[in-house]
C-alpha cells in the first residue's frame, strides 16, 4: 500500500513538474516570438517626395519623378518637353503633405557640358493644393535641338532634382496629339464612339488572334480594345508622357490603373500600360502604333490558388519565380510585388513592394524598377535584389540596386546592401538579368555594372573590379549565375580564350581553340556552359553588324569543366541559336562554294532525371511552370504551376515589414569612364535593346517601330522621320566621303567623325541620313557612289567619285543596284570621332 501511495506521489510530482516546465516553455516561447519581430521593424515610409507636370495650354502631360541627387544626364532618356517660340514654359508641383520652400531651373546642353541659363523662380502660384509656375527660358536654344531641363525643387528642408530633355520648335501640334491620346483611352474604358474608333485601327488576319486582354495592339478589334466582356472604371487618370516628337509623328506612353469587380463581388485592379505613335495632317491625326499591356494586381482577397497552382490573373507569361531545392516554397514577382507561398501551408507573404493598399498616389507604382529572386532556401528565407529608382522609404529618389534578405519566421526584410549608380533602370535592368550572386556563405555579391563584374563584400562593404571590359555579345551566365563566362580577348568574332569563373570557390577555367578556330560563348543549359567554334576561313566579318560565325561544333560543358555533349555533324553549320527554357534551338547551314545555305533546323533538350542530366531531343513536360487557362470575362489568365495538388482553401496573408538597423550599407559605385560604345534602340516608351553596331541597331529600331540614340544622346536613326526630299549642296559633304572610300577608320581619321557601316541596311533606312544632311556612300556593281540627294518621287541624286556632276537614278533601279551590291553603305554622325 505504501509502495503504491509512493508510486502516486511520484506520478503527482512529476505531472506537477511537467506541467511547470510547460508554462515556463511557453511564455520562453512567447518571448521568443516577440523578440523575433524586433520592435524597430516598421512598414516602408510613405513618399514624401512633390511630383512635377509640365502644362500645355492648361493640360497636363510628363509627370516627373524626384531624384535624391544631381544625376549625370546622360543616363536620363525619360521624357521630352516642347517649348513654343515664347520661350514660356508651364510647370506645375503636386507637393502632397511636403512644405516647398523653392525652386529652380537650369538648362543643359544635352551631354550636360554646358549650362545654358540657371535661373531661380520668382512666382508660384497655389491652386487647389498644387503650385502653378511659368518659366520664361532665355533665348540660348537652337531650334529643332534637344537640350536638358534640370528644376531643383527645395522641399522638406532638402533639394530634390527632377529632368526632362527640352525641345524647342514651333508648331509640333502637342495640344491635338494630347486630345487624342486622352480621348482614345476615354472612350475605350466607357466603351462609347465605338464608330470613332473603329477608323484609326487596323484590324487585319491577327486580329484577335490571341485571347488575351494582357497585349492588345493596333490590330484588334474594337470590341477587345474596349475591354471585352470586362466593364473596367478608371481608378487612376493617366498623365501622358511624351517620349519623342518631331516635325511629322509625335509618340506617347500612358501609365493608369482601372478596376473591374469579379464574380464574387471583389474589386480587381489592373496596372495599364499604353504607347501611341501619331502622325498630323490637315485633316485629322493617324495612328500608326498602338500596344496596350495588362496586368493584374496580385491580391489574395481573390481565389488566388487552383489545385495545380496560383492563379496570378490578367498578366505577362513571363513570370520571375524561384523555388527552394525541396520544392516546398515558391517566390515569385507580380507587378513589382515579391510574394512567397509555402505550399499547403494556408500562408501567403507580401515580402516587398513599392506600390501599397492605402494612402497609395502615382509615386507608388512608378514601375522604373525591377525585382529579381536572388536564392530562395528550405528554410522559406529569400534573398532578393531591387534595381532602378526608389520610389519611396529611406531611399526615396535615389537610383541603385538594393539587397535584401527576408527571414519568414519573423517576417521582416533586412537591406543588406544598397549600390548607389547613376546607370538608367534600363540598362541598369539589363546588367541585373546578367548578373546578380549571392555567394552561399552570404559573405559576398557579385554584380554586372557597365561592363564591369564587381565582388562585394557583404560584411565589410568593400568592393572590387573582379573582371573589366565585358563587350556586349561577349559572356553568358548560368541559371543560378554561380558560373559566368566571358571572352578574354572581348570580340565576339574574333577571340580564342573563353574564360568562366566560379563564385563560390573564385576559380577561373579556360577553353581554347586552335589558331585556325574562334570560339564563342553561346549561353548556359541550367549551369552547363554551351559554347561553339567555327573556322577562321568560314568566318566573315568584313561588314560591321553583319558578320558570319557559322560554328561547326558546340560543346556542354558541366561545372566539373567536363564535356557531357559534343553537337558536330559533316557539312553542318549553325548560324543561329534561340533558347528556351531547357531548349537550344539551332537554325542551320550547308555550305554551297562560298555561300552557305539554309538547312533544316535542329534542338538540343536538357532533360532533368533524378540521376542525371540528359542532352537529347526529346522534351520532358514539368509540373512546375507557368501555364494559362480560359476564362470567360478575363479571356487567359496565367497559372503559376507549383508541380503538386495545392490543398488549401484558404490563406493567411502576411506582409513582412523592414528591419531598420543602426549604420548606414550604402556604397557608390562611379560610372564607367572606358564602358562599350553602344547604340540604343528605344521602342514603345522605353530601351528597348542595345546593340555594338549602329546598322544592328537601326535594323532592329525599324523592326520595332523605334529610334536609335548613341552614348551621347544623338538620335542616330528615326523610323517615320525622313524629310521628304533632300539635296545636299556638294560643298557641305567632306571631301574624304567624296573619294568613294570605305574604309570606317580612314573615314574616321580624316573627317573627325563618327562613321557608321550601314551594312544590309535597306536604300529606304539610309536615306534618313541623306535627308539629315549626312552624304551616304554605297557600293554598286560598277563602284562606289555618293547619294547626295533624293526626291519626292523616290529617285536618287548620285554623284561619282573625283565628278562635280551629280545625276538621277530611278527608284527601282537604285534599289536593285545596290541591292546587286549587297547593300553596302557607309555614312557618318555628327559626334566626334
Amino acid at each position: 500500500m505504501r509502495e503504491k501511495l509512493s508510486t502516486v506521489k511520484n506520478i503527482l510530482v512529476h505531472v506537477v513538474v511537467l506541467a511547470v516546465i510547460f508554462i515556463v516553455a511557453v511564455a520562453g516561447f512567447a518571448r521568443l516570438v516577440n523578440q523575433a519581430v524586433p520592435s524597430t521593424a516598421q512598414a516602408m515610409d510613405n513618399s514624401k517626395f512633390p511630383l512635377v507636370y509640365m502644362r500645355n495650354n492648361g493640360v497636363s502631360y510628363n509627370c516627373l519623378h524626384g531624384y535624391a541627387q544631381e544625376m549625370d544626364v546622360n543616363y536620363i532618356r525619360d521624357t521630352v518637353t516642347v517649348l513654343d517660340d515664347d520661350h514660356e514654359l508651364e510647370i506645375q508641383l503636386q507637393p502632397f503633405d511636403t512644405n516647398i520652400e523653392s525652386v529652380s531651373y537650369e538648362v543643359l546642353t544635352l551631354d550636360g557640358g554646358e549650362s545654358l541659363e540657371n535661373t531661380k523662380v520668382i512666382k508660384l502660384e497655389e491652386e487647389n493644393g498644387y503650385l502653378n509656375a511659368v518659366l520664361q527660358i532665355q533665348n540660348n536654344m537652337l531650334l529643332q535641338q534637344e537640350y536638358i531641363l534640370e528644376l531643383q525643387v527645395t522641399a522638406g528642408g532638402r533639394d530634390i532634382y527632377y529632368y526632362t530633355r527640352l525641345l524647342l520648335e514651333d508648331g509640333l501640334h502637342l495640344e491635338t496629339y494630347l486630345d487624342f491620346v486622352t480621348g482614345f483611352y476615354e472612350k475605350c474604358v466607357n466603351k462609347t464612339d465605338q464608330q470613332s474608333l473603329g477608323t484609326v485601327v487596323e484590324p487585319d488576319k491577327t486580329t484577335d488572334q490571341n485571347m488575351t486582354l494582357a497585349q492588345m495592339d493596333i490590330h484588334d478589334s474594337v470590341s477587345k480594345l474596349m475591354w471585352g466582356s470586362l466593364n473596367p472604371q478608371i481608378f487612376y487618370k493617366p498623365t501622358p508622357s511624351l517620349v519623342d516628337i518631331n516635325g511629322t509623328t509625335a509618340s506617347f506612353v500612358l501609365d493608369y490603373r482601372i478596376s473591374a469587380v469579379n464574380s464574387d463581388g471583389i474589386t480587381e485592379i489592373f496596372n495599364i500600360k499604353e504607347f501611341y505613335r501619331l502622325r498630323y495632317t490637315d485633316t485629322r491625326v493617324f495612328l500608326l502604333d498602338f500596344t496596350r499591356t495588362t496586368d493584374q494586381i496580385f491580391n489574395t482577397d481573390n481565389s488566388v490558388l487552383e489545385s495545380n497552382g496560383i492563379c496570378l490573373g490578367i498578366t505577362d507569361s513571363d513570370v520571375e519565380y524561384a523555388f527552394d531545392k525541396n520544392k516546398k516554397i515558391v517566390a515569385f514577382v507580380q507587378e513589382n510585388e515579391l510574394w512567397s507561398y509555402r505550399i499547403n501551408s494556408g500562408r501567403m507573404t507580401r515580402i516587398f513592394g513599392f506600390p501599397q493598399k492605402e494612402e497609395m498616389d502615382y509615386r507608388d507604382f512608378y514601375d522604373k524598377n525591377n525585382i529579381r529572386i536572388l536564392r530562395v532556401e528550405e528554410t522559406g528565407n529569400v534573398w532578393f535584389a531591387v534595381s532602378g529608382y526608389m520610389n519611396r522609404g529611406k531611399h526615396e529618389g535615389e537610383n541603385g540596386i538594393g539587397i535584401y534578405y527576408y527571414e519568414e519566421a519573423s517576417s521582416t526584410v533586412e537591406e543588406i546592401l544598397f549600390v548607389q549608380t547613376m546607370e538608367s533602370y534600363d540598362m541598369l535592368k539589363l546588367d541585373m538579368d546578367a548578373l546578380a550572386y549571392i555567394t552561399d556563405d552570404q559573405e559576398d555579391c557579385y554584380i554586372l555594372l557597365e561592363g564591369i563584374v564587381y565582388r562585394i563584400n557583404l560584411v565589410t562593404l568593400e568592393y572590387e573590379r573582379v573582371v573589366d571590359g565585358i563587350k556586349n555579345g561577349c559572356y553568358a551566365g548560368s541559371e543560378s549565375n554561380r558560373y559566368f563566362s566571358w571572352l578574354k580577348e572581348g570580340k565576339r568574332y574574333d577571340s580564342c580564350t573563353l574564360y568562366t569563373m566560379d563564385f563560390e570557390t573564385g576559380t577561373v577555367w579556360e577553353v581554347t581553340c586552335d589558331d585556325t578556330e574562334r570560339i564563342r560563348p553561346v549561353g548556359f543549359m541550367g549551369e552547363d556552359l554551351v559554347y561553339g567554334k567555327a573556322m577562321t576561313g568560314d568566318i566573315d566579318i568584313s561588314s560591321e553588324g553583319n558578320e558570319v560565325f557559322p560554328m561547326y561544333q558546340l560543346v556542354i560543358v558541366n561545372t566539373e569543366g567536363e564535356n557531357v555533349k559534343t553537337y558536330e555533324q559533316g557539312g553542318i553549320y549553325i548560324m543561329g541559336i534561340e533558347q528556351s527554357s531547357n531548349m537550344l534551338q539551332l537554325s542551320r547551314a550547308v555550305k554551297n562554294g562560298e555561300i552557305f545555305e539554309e538547312a533544316t533546323p535542329d534542338n538540343i533538350v536538357r532533360t532533368d532525371t533524378e540521376e542525371d542530366v540528359v542532352y537529347g531531343v526529346t522534351t520532358q513536360k514539368s509540373d512546375i511552370t507557368v501555364t494559362s487557362q480560359d476564362t470567360s470575362v478575363r479571356q487567359t489568365e496565367i497559372l503559376l504551376r507549383v508541380g503538386t495538388t495545392v490543398r488549401d482553401k484558404k490563406l493567411q496573408t502576411v506582409t513582412a515589414k523592414l528591419l531598420v538597423l543602426e549604420g548606414e550599407r550604402t556604397i557608390k559605385i562611379p560610372v564607367n569612364q572606358e564602358k562599350e560604345k553602344l547604340y540604343y534602340v528605344y521602342a514603345q516608351g522605353s530601351m528597348e535593346s542595345c546593340w555594338p553596331t549602329a546598322g544592328e541597331a537601326i535594323r532592329r529600331a525599324d523592326e520595332k517601330v523605334g529610334v536609335v540614340i548613341n552614348d551621347e544622346k544623338e538620335f542616330v536613326w528615326e523610323r517615320g522621320n525622313r524629310a521628304e526630299t533632300s539635296r545636299i549642296k556638294l560643298e557641305k559633304i567632306p571631301e574624304a566621303i567624296k573619294t568613294g572610300s570605305m574604309d570606317v577608320a580612314s573615314l574616321e581619321e580624316a573627317i573627325g567623325k563618327d562613321v557608321v557601316d550601314l551594312t544590309n541596311c535597306t536604300l529606304e533606312q539610309v536615306l534618313y541620313f541623306v535627308g539629315q544632311g549626312r552624304a551616304v556612300t554605297a557600293m554598286t556593281p560598277e563602284g562606289p557612289v555618293i547619294i547626295t540627294g533624293y526626291d519626292d518621287y523616290g529617285n536618287t541624286i548620285l554623284l561619282k567619285p573625283g565628278e562635280t556632276e551629280t545625276y538621277f537614278c530611278g527608284p527601282n533601279d537604285s534599289k536593285t543596284m545596290f541591292e546587286e551590291a549587297g547593300n553596302q553603305f557607309i555614312s557618318y554622325l555628327d559626334t566626334a570621332a
